[in-house]
C-alpha cells in the first residue's frame, strides 16, 4: 500500500513538472492585509487559474521591506495554495518574491521524462526551470513608488505601481541585472480568465501593456538562455516570471 502511494505520488509530481514544461506557472496574490498582518497566496497554474499545488520543498521566499532589509515569512500549506505570511512594522512598499527551485524536464520520443538527458533515450530536448513569482505590497501611507530590481535573475519591474483600466502599465524587464530587450510579455486578466496581450520588450527592455478590464492581472515573461546549457544534462536554462497587480477602484 505505502509502495502504491509512493508511486501515484511520483506520477503527480512529474505531471506537474511537465504542466511547467508545457506552460504552468507560479504567482502570488494578495489575501488578507490587516494591522500589518500580511498574507499572500502562491498559486500554481495558469492563466490565473489554479491547478495543483508548488512542491513545497521547493519554495524560497524572501519578502523586501522598505528600507532594503529582508524578512523570512512564514510558509502554511492549504489544499489549493500555500500561504506566505509576515508582519510590516513600517509604512511603505513590501515585495514578496518566490523561488521555484530548477528541475529537469526531459522530452523523449515516448513523452516527457523527469531528469537529465542521460538517464533516458532518444532524448529531443532537455531543459532546466527555473520559476520565480512576484507581488509587490503598499502598507499605511507609501511614498512615492521608485521601481527597481531587488532579486531574481529575471525580474518584471512596473514603472508605477498603480494599475488603470483604459490605461498602459509600463514594465521593465531585467535579466541579470540588465534591460532586457525582445522579450515577450504575456498579460492575462483574472476576470476574464484568458491572454489579453502578448507585448515585446522595446530596445530598452520596456513593455507596454494596455489594460482593458477591471480586476486582477498577471505579466509574465519566459526566457531561454542557450548558453546556460551543461553537456549531457540539459540544452538550456528557461526561466519564467509573473508579477500581479490590480486595477485602482
Amino acid at each position: 500500500m505505502i509502495k502504491k502511494e509512493g508511486s501515484d505520488m511520483k506520477k503527480k509530481e512529474m505531471s506537474k513538472m511537465t504542466r511547467v514544461a508545457q506552460g504552468h506557472e507560479i504567482w502570488l496574490e494578495k489575501i488578507r492585509d490587516s494591522e500589518g498582518d500580511v498574507e499572500l497566496a502562491l498559486l500554481f497554474g495558469h492563466n490565473l487559474r489554479p491547478d495543483g499545488v508548488a512542491d513545497p520543498k521547493r519554495i524560497t521566499a524572501v519578502i523586501y521591506s522598505p528600507d532594503g532589509a529582508t524578512l523570512e515569512p512564514t510558509l502554511a500549506s492549504e489544499k489549493d495554495c500555500h500561504l506566505l505570511k509576515f508582519h510590516a512594522e513600517k509604512e511603505g512598499y513590501y515585495i514578496g518574491i518566490v523561488d521555484l527551485a530548477s528541475f529537469i524536464i526531459s522530452r523523449t520520443t515516448e513523452g516527457y521524462q523527469f531528469g537529465p538527458r542521460f538517464k533516458f533515450k532518444d532524448v529531443t530536448y532537455a531543459g532546466a526551470f527555473h520559476q520565480m513569482a512576484k507581488k509587490i505590497v503598499p502598507i499605511g501611507v507609501a511614498d512615492q513608488y521608485r521601481g527597481e530590481p531587488v532579486h531574481g535573475i529575471l525580474e518584471i519591474v512596473p514603472e508605477d505601481i498603480h494599475c488603470e483600466m483604459g490605461s498602459e502599465v509600463e514594465l521593465n524587464i531585467f535579466y541579470e541585472g540588465k534591460k532586457l530587450d525582445s522579450a515577450e510579455v504575456k498579460a492575462v486578466s483574472k476576470k476574464e480568465g484568458k491572454e489579453m496581450a502578448l507585448v515585446t520588450t522595446d530596445e530598452s527592455g520596456v513593455a507596454k501593456v494596455p489594460i482593458t478590464c477591471e480586476g486582477e492581472w498577471m505579466f509574465l515573461v519566459r526566457h531561454r538562455d542557450p548558453t546556460k546549457k551543461v553537456s549531457e544534462e540539459y540544452d538550456e536554462s528557461v526561466f519564467v516570471s509573473t508579477l500581479v497587480m490590480e486595477t485602482v477602484e
